[in-house]
């Protein structure tokens, strides 16, 4: 019982502190994607250079789309005309940058891990672009053609579904926030607070830091190679980092794992062999092995270079942090025994934003559990059919 009471606490202490910037999120996304045309965008990803690729990066980090959902509008990208670096730039930025997960760094992790995660996920995904125009040159076509991107695009978006007319465009956003986006997401967040949840409970402090509390080679390579094969969302992420950094964790451990873990995973990897070739799908994940290193040592050894993890056990069920890279959201005392002084320790304006994330919760749930007749009929394994 108490065990279970240990993970229920932490894991309402994990959904308390995130739910205002996930709904948030939500919503900037939701703008984004109603009043930003993607037509407009698609227009900037054609021909070969710098501008190309920078067009790419900054379009994928404003879409709302994590890894596979990605793949498929990259791939449509390159068919249309777009060359092989320029697609990979945007595989690359768009998982690892959204509103929702900027919001949520930011808050979560601190300004300066987020200043150095969305620096290193950028200037990466710009580098994979031009080095992967010089390196895997073919007989790319100007993009001319505008519709088969935005159709690919409207068609392929797993989180795109099918919605009732709204009178306003404001009203229709906050529609797909909520029922489409929000409810896909939330029940991955679920799962990824879950996980936080369980770290925060029961991971040993000593465990942590043999794994990931140095600053070797060693936990980098580790967390890479865990992150790459195995399907990551850049979302449910976030929490589980935050409760690894409690646990003694070392920064570039930590950003190493988000750099490599939410861009691909094996099938996305084996549907980018199948759609642009062999020797494609093995220089971008070497890039971002590449990257994610580089992206580690950064991280532990300039930016965090002089910080050192230190917290104490101060009773059985409380756990004291004197010093750590991300910030304390609710006081430097994690208390996993007593959940009225955790509730008593939330600020009073979250709570709404925990009753919305509740009920997108719900909804993500009820459409998990409640195939639609589009999934009916076209079978489970459609949409990874439809990668190829």
């Amino acid at each position: 019982m108490d065990q279970l009471a240990l993970f229920l606490n932490s894991l309402f202490m994990a959904l308390a502190m995130s739910a205002p910037y996930v709904v948030l999120g939500y919503v900037a996304a939701a703008l984004i994607k109603e009043y930003v045309s993607r037509e407009s965008m698609a227009r900037h990803l054609g021909d070969r250079g710098f501008r190309p690729v920078l067009n790419a990066v900054g379009i994928g980090a404003l879409l709302p789309i994590c890894s596979c959902g990605v793949i498929p509008l990259g791939v449509g990208v390159h068919r249309a005309g777009a060359a092989r670096g320029t697609a990979l730039s945007f595989m690359t930025s768009s998982p690892a940058i959204s509103p929702v997960a900027v919001l949520m760094i930011g808050m979560m992790l601190g300004p300066w891990y987020l200043a150095t995660y969305a620096g290193v996920a950028l200037a990466g995904s710009i580098l994979i672009g031009l080095v992967g125009n010089r390196l895997l040159r073919d007989q790319t076509r100007p993009v001319t053609d505008f519709d088969s991107i935005v159709e690919c695009v409207e068609e392929e978006d797993h989180l795109h579904a099918a919605a009732p007319k709204h009178r306003t465009r404001f009203g229709r956003a906050m529609h797909w926030a909520f029922w489409d986006l929000g409810a896909e997401i939330s029940f991955d967040l679920t799962i990824g607070l879950s996980i936080a949840a369980l770290v925060l409970a029961f991971l040993p402090i000593e465990l942590t830091e043999a794994y990931l509390g140095t600053r070797s080679l060693w936990p980098l390579l580790l967390v890479i190679l865990i992150g790459i094969p195995v399907y990551t969302c850049s979302i449910p992420t976030i929490p589980i980092v935050w409760a690894l950094f409690m646990r003694g964790a070392m920064p570039g451990a930590m950003l190493a794992y988000m750099i490599a873990g939410p861009a691909t995973n094996l099938g996305e990897l084996n549907a980018i062999r199948r759609s642009m070739g062999s020797r494609t799908a093995a220089f971008y994940a070497g890039s971002l092995v590449i990257v994610a290193l580089a992206g580690g040592l950064i991280a532990n050894h300039l930016v965090f270079g002089s910080y050192e993890y230190k917290a104490t056990m101060v009773a059985e069920d409380e756990l004291q942090v004197q010093e750590c890279c991300v910030p304390m959201i609710f006081g430097d005392r994690i208390e996993r025994n007593n959940l009225g002084r955790i509730a008593a320790s939330v600020p009073g304006w979250h709570y709404p934003f925990i009753a919305i994330l509740l009920v997108t919760i719900a909804v993500g749930f009820y459409q998990r559990i409640r195939p639609t007749k589009k999934d009916t009929v076209d079978g489970p394994d459609s949409h990874s059919a439809r990668l190829s």
